[in-house]
């Protein structure tokens, strides 16, 4: 009974994917508006309740990865959906990195850097994308750089990049509250530190690479615009 009700849910929700006019009520969608609840929820508690913003955000993050797996399942990918999740991606980033500006007032410069390159790495990629006629900056030719190129084709690369990101600005603002966390003499967050820092280190390595790869495109771009204009002209 329980996989009939299930599938009869799947099916419900595919015939809802024939109408354009449904694309706000697709399920990844959905799943993309209570992310943007939980991050807003989480950013209101940040400095009066880390323990509640703490979940909220990560339940938020988690339910990241959900609404691409509810897009692909049930046939619901929309170009709406890839703007709100990627919105809501950077929008949750950047407040997080701006409250951790907040706390750590003598390392305000790092990140408000770090805000910087995250937002602008990422416009510029889907600018220079859009700009050359590609749907969508994830879509990386063989000439880009191969660190990029590992980073948005190799399967489940992006996944782990993103999520050991996140995961180290969370440990972060957690530290700020809780210094440490022993388990069995074990130091957990030590541990923790280990395994998300070389990954939030390559990230941002990634961004640098991907902001300077982007903008030789659309410098490209132009140079090949002056050149077709000076021999139109000369005809």
């Amino acid at each position: 009974y329980q996989t009939q009700s299930t599938w009869d849910t799947l099916t419900f929700w595919r015939k809802m994917s024939t109408s354009s006019s449904n694309v706000y009520l697709f399920v990844p969608n959905l799943i993309g508006y209570v992310r943007v609840a939980c991050s807003i929820a989480s950013f209101y508690f940040a400095f009066t309740n880390w323990q509640l913003c703490f979940v909220l955000y990560a339940f938020g993050y988690l339910l990241d990865a959900a609404d691409g797996v509810a897009a692909r399942h049930l046939n619901q990918c929309s170009k709406f959906g890839a703007v709100l999740d990627m919105v809501t991606d950077r929008f949750s980033t950047a407040i997080l990195l701006l409250i951790l500006s907040h706390l750590y007032k003598e390392q305000y410069l790092l990140y408000a850097l770090l805000l910087v390159l995250d937002v602008v790495s990422h416009w510029i990629q889907m600018f220079g994308t859009g700009l050359l006629g590609g749907d969508s900056h994830k879509k990386i030719s063989k000439e880009e750089n191969p660190l990029l190129r590992f980073y948005y084709t190799f399967p489940y690369a992006l996944l782990v990049f993103c999520v050991g990101n996140e995961s180290y600005l969370l440990l972060l603002y957690i530290q700020y509250h809780m210094k440490t966390l022993v388990i069995n003499g074990v130091d957990v967050f030590h541990y923790i530190w280990l395994v998300t820092f070389p990954i939030f280190f390559m990230k941002q390595v990634i961004s640098v690479i991907q902001l300077f790869g982007a903008v030789g495109r659309i410098v490209e771009y132009d140079v090949q615009q002056i050149n077709k204009a000076k021999k139109t002209k000369s005809r």
